[in-house]
């Protein structure tokens, strides 16, 4: 399949695989030259969740291998796991495997505040951010009032048995830009209880500016919420709305560890919003976090260079991928997430079907977008296996 990709990109970082020194210097270069990847690249991934779909051995330790026993690209994991500091902080803590830690959470709430201008009072530190996903749509929404978002996205929180909504939900497909529009959401839906935006968008990888979430908040129904899903927003130029929460508008934002902070099987995240907000959440629960992830995750914070070294390094492997995709004449989302879209001319299941057959999976295609496939960044080796998988299935 040969057609242009969408929008124009920087394809200057070259990763070669056989290269296993980087500099620091070299890494916050991130996309400018020709980089090389750490020694961590090339080890064993410490990759996936494996496919709902796939059976689980029951043998213990046949089970933790089923983790690394292919290519996982296909649940937006990080290759790198936890962070040195934050292993470390892990190291022998299962003999405290007994104690809940309940109070450590407190103290990650204040970190994280700290660190964002935010009051201890505007964060609640969750198992993750899908929980409070669920309860923003249960707490802000109703018949009368609905949830409003475009789709394809991060929705899965607003879903009850059978798929099905569980309360009433407005929707409106992207764009042929696949941006959102503020402007038309508002218009589709004039009285929803809470309007959605996964923001960069998950399946697409791109960006809404700040400007229309600002817009939307300025012209919202009363006693309406603006939920911000920021789960991917470290790899990314897009601007956080937590400053938006510390002016006290009508904004809840969600953010999550499982992500660039390498945290996804240990299960921690937070929101932060206002307190009234905050509290409309509760109603529906908060749970205990896990000890060790709260203890990995304020390991993780405290480590100033995470973050851009992460992001570097994402960047200069979604640039490969990027480019070698753009050579072939492949479509693509000019993502700046973990992951990318790239249309595939076919239904996107049966390409991921393809792949699975060579022990490279990943995630098919999403509403409206049926000739599309979802591809996770893994190592520079995973995503050599990868493309050469992936040129075979198209073949």
């Amino acid at each position: 399949m040969k057609t242009d990709p969408i929008g124009s990109q920087t394809h200057g970082s070259q990763i070669r695989a056989g290269d296993i020194s980087l500099s620091r210097r070299a890494i916050m270069r991130g996309t400018g030259a020709a980089v090389a990847l750490p020694l961590l690249a090339q080890a064993a991934p410490l990759l996936a969740q494996r496919s709902a779909a796939r059976p689980v051995p029951e043998d213990p330790a046949a089970m933790i291998a089923s983790l690394t026993d292919g290519v996982y690209i296909n649940s937006n994991e990080s290759p790198l796991g936890p962070c040195p500091a934050a292993r470390q902080a892990l190291a022998g803590i299962e003999r405290l495997g007994g104690r809940y830690g309940m109070a450590f959470a407190n103290r990650l709430a204040d970190v994280f505040a700290r660190q964002n201008g935010l009051a201890h009072e505007n964060v609640v530190v969750h198992p993750g951010s899908y929980a409070p996903l669920c309860a923003a749509g249960l707490a802000f929404s109703s018949k009368a009032r609905p949830i409003a978002y475009f789709e394809p996205t991060f929705d899965s929180g607003f879903m009850g048995a059978g798929g099905k909504p569980v309360t009433r939900t407005v929707t409106l497909p992207l764009g042929g830009d696949f941006q959102m529009d503020m402007r038309k959401l508002l218009a589709a839906a004039p009285d929803a209880g809470l309007y959605y935006v996964c923001n960069p968008n998950n399946p697409t990888g791109l960006v809404t500016p700040r400007e229309q979430i600002e817009w939307l908040l300025a012209n919202k129904p009363a006693g309406s919420v603006v939920l911000v899903d920021e789960a991917y927003i470290h790899y990314s130029e897009a601007q956080s709305c937590l400053d938006l929460v510390a002016k006290g508008q009508d904004v809840v934002v969600l953010r999550t560890f499982s992500k660039i902070y390498g945290l996804a099987g240990l299960r921690v995240g937070v929101v932060a919003a206002r307190k009234d907000l905050l509290d409309r959440l509760a109603d529906y629960g908060i749970n205990v976090t896990p000890m060790p992830a709260v203890i990995a995750a304020e390991a993780s914070l405290l480590t100033p260079d995470l973050v851009p070294e992460r992001k570097a390094y994402n960047t200069a492997v979604r640039n490969d991928l990027f480019a070698w995709l753009h050579a072939r004449g492949t479509r693509y989302l000019p993502s700046q997430t973990s992951f990318v879209m790239i249309e595939v001319g076919r239904p996107g299941g049966e390409i991921a079907t393809k792949l699975a057959a060579d022990r490279v999976f990943i995630s098919g295609a999403r509403k409206h977008m049926d000739n599309w496939v979802r591809i996770s960044m893994g190592t520079p080796a995973e995503m050599k296996l990868f493309k050469a998988a992936f040129a075979k299935a198209l073949a």
